[in-house]
């Protein structure tokens, strides 16, 4: 995953400061008119030059226009960058300074939302440092239970030694990173969300990415996260099997695996489940295949690749040219 991750406040926070500012400039103007006598002093000082009325109206719009003009480079100029040992913020209006809170020294880190937040999916990130035992609020961040999850997984390395950091996989840093290459997202296995049913076509999609990754180099397939990032999670699928658990799905997707694909190449295959969002995901890590991988689709077979971040199906003047050439005898 690319580092440094830049997180800005949603338009949330922008329009709640907005108008708190058209509430007080309005409570500014009662309370002038009547407690400071703007009215009379103005009068007799402008009188000749503008009318009263006009002058009123003229010098609440530019003081409006000025604290509006302040609030909109204020947050524009808010943002968080989520380094690999460091949260660095940066606030300003005309310069934007910075400081650094490292995340070794954070104790916990936890979200929460309020009405208006959930209802434009946003969430107030909170960061409790270990030494200062100072809390840092991060107000109105899109997908903030998935920056949460986040920065505990980072936080969670650094404790680590470097063989370990190497072994680690973490499926969140993947979704982050998004659908490349070597990473595809399948929304579900099974369930057909939209249908409300089981949909057999689903399972040889996945099928498919997977055969495409054992004919090239590898790769991975997450599976319950949809194509925009969403952690859907793997509970629907859980629900259509008979045995409604981790151990259940396995057992299917091995069942449909050896019927599709092949046992024997299920050595290049391995299934790692990992809880985001107190949802289930299952992350698939493919190795590349030591020898050509048919789908077997309505009793015939068809040869995938991966081409950029798709599946290709190729046809046999194809298939037969790239088994030659991928596969060379050595």
């Amino acid at each position: 995953m690319k580092y440094p991750i830049t997180i800005k406040r949603g338009p949330l926070s922008l329009i709640k400061n907005i108008i708190i500012v058209e509430v007080f400039v309005a409570a500014l103007l009662v309370f002038s008119a009547y407690l400071l006598n703007v009215e009379n002093v103005l009068r007799h000082t402008l009188a000749k030059f503008i009318r009263y009325d006009f002058s009123l109206v003229l010098a609440a719009s530019l003081f409006q226009l000025l604290i509006t003009i302040i609030i909109f480079l204020r947050w524009h100029n808010e943002n968080y960058e989520i380094r690999e040992k460091e949260i660095i913020t940066k606030k300003g209006i005309f310069s934007v300074s910075q400081k650094s809170f490292p995340l070794k020294d954070i104790k916990e880190v936890a979200y929460r939302q309020n009405l208006l937040e959930k209802l434009t999916n946003c969430g107030t990130i909170v960061i409790q440092n270990l030494q200062s035992k100072s809390v840092l609020f991060l107000r109105n961040i899109e997908n903030a239970d998935l920056i949460t999850d986040t920065l505990k997984s980072l936080i969670d390395k650094i404790n680590l030694t470097e063989a370990e950091k190497e072994k680690k996989l973490s499926a969140l840093e993947l979704i982050f990173a998004g659908e490349t290459q070597n990473l595809e997202f399948k929304e579900s296995f099974r369930w057909d969300d939209k249908r409300r049913t089981i949909n057999k076509d689903l399972e040889k999609t996945v099928m498919k990415a997977i055969a495409s990754f054992l004919n090239l180099d590898g790769g991975k397939v997450i599976i319950g996260v949809s194509d925009n990032k969403s952690v859907n999670g793997l509970e629907a699928d859980y629900g259509s099997l008979p045995r409604t658990d981790r151990d259940g799905f396995e057992n299917h997707f091995n069942h449909i695996f050896n019927i599709m694909l092949g046992a024997r190449f299920r050595q290049f295959v391995k299934l790692n489940f990992e809880k985001i969002n107190n949802r289930d995901i299952c992350l698939v890590e493919i190795a590349p295949s030591d020898s050509p991988v048919y789908v077997k689709v309505n009793n015939t077979e068809e040869f995938f690749v991966r081409t950029g971040n798709a599946t290709t199906s190729l046809i046999m003047s194809e298939t037969a040219e790239y088994i030659k050439s991928h596969w060379k005898e050595s």
